[in-house]
């Protein structure tokens, strides 16, 4: 009695015509990471990808595509992480200080390409301005989805929130990721939720806040900021002209 062996499984891999394209994207994100969008061209692309520039346009139509290809793959990652950001806890402290820190995360893991896609000016500048508002709707969307849900107030409107909070996170991390020395990691993100809980007020009761988002268990001390301190009775003042017994 013979026994066959079945052969291993084939490894799966990407279509070639599939392969080609992650290839000429990786060597664009190369290239824009050390030259910037600007001085980046099709056939240099191609080049660094081992390919003829033919095989370029066989992909994208122009540099300029596939700089878009690629941020909106970031894009996509980002709100990924926003979102599960704010499902993970309802809380307001701690969901946006979980925010912060998906923020600040990503902003480490793309920083050359966060620092071009968001740079004012240049090729870049269209692609980063839709990304703004793709983001921007995202966080407008979850906020009206937390007020259906009574977690959040409907006293602001949530577009206007949305572009105020996402420009705030932009400009900040932009400035950030050109040089991190700047700032610890830790200062930005404690920085960020102080913004987005109480502004630019800076009083004894948010400073507890403060230091308490930095520590989620803290969060529940018995002196929470939420809860005003305690007032003293009024002493009993003497009447004018009353005797004392």
């Amino acid at each position: 009695m013979s026994v066959s062996i079945l052969p291993e499984p084939p490894m799966i891999r990407l279509p070639r015509t599939a392969q080609t394209r992650r290839r000429l994207l990786e060597a664009g994100r190369t290239l824009f990471a050390r030259h910037g969008a600007d001085a980046v061209t099709s056939h240099a692309i191609a080049a660094q990808a081992g390919y003829a520039s033919g095989t370029f346009y066989l992909h994208f139509k122009h540099k300029q595509a596939l700089f878009q290809e690629l941020a909106d793959e970031a894009a996509s990652e980002l709100e990924s992480r926003l979102a599960a950001a704010a499902a993970a806890d309802p809380d307001p402290r701690r969901l946006v200080r979980a925010q912060s820190e998906a923020l600040v995360g990503f902003a480490e893991d793309h920083r050359d390409l966060f620092r071009i896609v968001f740079r004012p000016g240049g090729d870049a500048a269209e692609t980063g301005a839709r990304v703004l508002a793709r983001i921007a709707r995202g966080v407008s969307a979850r906020r009206r989805a937390a007020i259906a849900l009574g977690r959040a107030w409907d006293c602001l409107d949530s577009d206007v929130l949305a572009q105020a909070i996402v420009g705030m996170w932009v400009r900040v991390l932009s400035w950030w990721v050109e040089d991190p020395t700047r700032a610890s990691r830790d200062d930005v993100v404690r920085t960020l939720v102080h913004v987005q809980l109480h502004g630019t007020r800076t009083t004894r009761a948010t400073r507890c806040t403060l230091e308490a988002s930095a520590s989620p268990a803290s969060a529940v001390s018995p002196r929470s900021p939420a809860s005003p301190p305690a007032r003293r009775a009024p002493s009993a003042k003497r009447t004018r002209g009353a005797r004392r017994p």
